[in-house]
This record gives C-alpha cells, structure tokens and sequence, in this order.
C-alpha cells in the first residue's frame, strides 16, 4: 500500500485561490482512500514562497490587472432591491489540466436568497475558453499552454486505446 500527496486547486466565487492537500491511500494500482486538509489561501498573493508552481500561475493569472478590471464589471452583487438574479462562478482544476467551473445562479427577492443552483461545465485543455466567465478564461489561458494541451491530448490518446 502506498501513501501519495497531492494538491488540488481551486478558485472561488470571489477570484481567490484555494489549495487543499489530498492524500491518497492506493493499494495494487487503485485509490482506495482519500483524505482531504483543510482549504489554504496565501496570506500575500505577492510572496508565494513556498507555494507549488501550479498556485503561482493562478495566482499570476487571477491577479492580473486586466483580469481584476474585468472581473469587477462582470462581479454583481444584490441590491436588495426586488426581484435579482445574480450569477457567480467557481472552479476546480484537475492533473489533467481541467477546469471545472460550477455556474452558480441565485434568486433574490427584496435582498433574500429564494434560490439557489447549480450548472457545471468543463473547459479541457484545447477548448476555447471564449464563452466562459473572466476567472476561467484567464485561468485557462496561462495554464492550457502548448506543452498541457500536447499532455491532455496524450492522455486522452492512451485511454481510448487501454477501452
């Protein structure tokens, strides 16, 4: 049995990063356990000391002066004011270089939540990110370059032959 740490990355709603450690209980090739840490977040996204090479390119990408000025336009918040609905995004990343992002639709009704859901979508290594929200498009944009998509496309390869 062996024992693999990993690190599992994320942005939330509000464009910041969070990292978790994974540990992972493997046994004759095949996860059988995993436990998850508690979620961190750099104290100063400016000293990442320390910090994976993953985290810095998110934490390059989601901090970057075009991507903050946009996601401030597109960020809304309720005016408790009548009926809202307001739309948020968080996202997952994956080994493979994916992005999870989780669409996250509510429904106000004079400043009360009335409604919640939820509508995940992926954007894969490759993709066109041009439909998704700012986080994403940036996160993808320093992330899925050409040496990821080669290994995403690799990988994908090798699945279809071992179906």
């Amino acid at each position: 049995m062996n024992k693999i740490k990993k690190l599992h990355h994320s942005v939330t709603e509000l464009g910041t990063i969070q990292v978790r450690q994974i540990t992972e209980y493997v046994k004759d090739g095949r996860v059988i356990d995993k436990k998850y840490g508690e979620p961190m977040t750099p104290a100063d996204t400016s000293k990442m000391d320390g910090w994976d090479d993953k985290s810095k390119d998110i934490v390059t990408a989601i901090t970057d002066k075009v991507a903050l000025a946009e996601f401030a336009i597109e960020k809304k918040e309720p005016t408790g004011t009548g009926l809202e609905e307001i739309v948020t995004y968080d996202r997952t990343l994956d080994d493979l270089g994916r992005i999870s992002v989780r669409r996250i639709t509510r429904i106000f009704d004079e400043g009360e939540e009335v409604s919640k859901k939820y509508h995940r979508s992926w954007i894969m290594p490759g993709d066109d990110p041009k439909d998704a929200d700012v986080m994403s498009k940036a996160v993808a944009a320093k992330l899925h370059t050409p040496e990821a998509v080669s290994a995403y496309t690799v990988s994908q390869d090798e699945k279809e032959i071992t179906l």
